[in-house]
């Protein structure tokens, strides 16, 4: 079994800026696990542990039904945290682009001709850059989501869609590509 999941990848010069304010935070020293930079992506489907054996067919599954999706822009802007800033669990970046949603539903649709259960939560866009462990220090995180709540990161193009493998280590998630679909420019 493989852990797996369906991701876009944002433009390194996005991914920079955005980790420019990801040292501004941890210099904060709340108790947050932070999140590599190198392993930042939007992720539109989340698959669990799934049988090697399926990589073919999710790939194939998703050639056909994202083959005249067209590609879009994403635009990183701003910062918050999950559930919410009272109780935060994860804080992120915010992502919008429009077709970031219909993006998500074609692949949910698509998957489920091979028996993948729908997502149980509305999507959401973001980059999850830490986890809370607990609220000590929050204050001072706060003052900077709060600062930096609408600055812009920068845009992206999405022009495909690829399947991960995530491996768990103790120094965190490594993301090995296992096949990607071209969108439409």
């Amino acid at each position: 079994m493989i852990r797996a999941f369906i991701a876009v990848n944002l433009a390194p010069v996005v991914i920079e800026e955005i980790a420019k304010i990801q040292l501004a935070l941890q210099s904060t020293r709340g108790d947050i696990r932070w999140t590599r930079a190198e392993g930042w992506h939007l992720t539109l489907k989340f698959l669990g542990d799934i049988a090697r054996d399926q990589v073919a067919p999710i790939l194939e599954v998703l050639s056909q039904a994202l083959r005249t999706h067209p590609s879009c822009r994403v635009v990183a802007q701003g910062l918050g945290a999950f559930p919410n800033l009272k109780r935060p669990r994860v804080v992120w970046a915010g992502l919008y682009g429009e077709g970031l949603a219909a993006l998500s539903e074609k692949i949910e649709t698509a998957l489920m001709s091979l028996d993948c259960p729908p997502e149980g939560r509305a999507f959401t866009p973001h980059l999850t850059l830490g986890r809370v462990r607990s609220l000590q220090g929050w204050e001072q995180v706060l003052a900077v989501i709060t600062a930096q709540e609408h600055t812009r990161f920068g845009e992206s193009e999405i022009n495909q869609v690829t399947l991960y493998q995530s491996d768990l280590h103790p120094t965190g998630a490594v993301y090995r590509p296992l096949g990607s679909i071209a969108l439409t420019p």
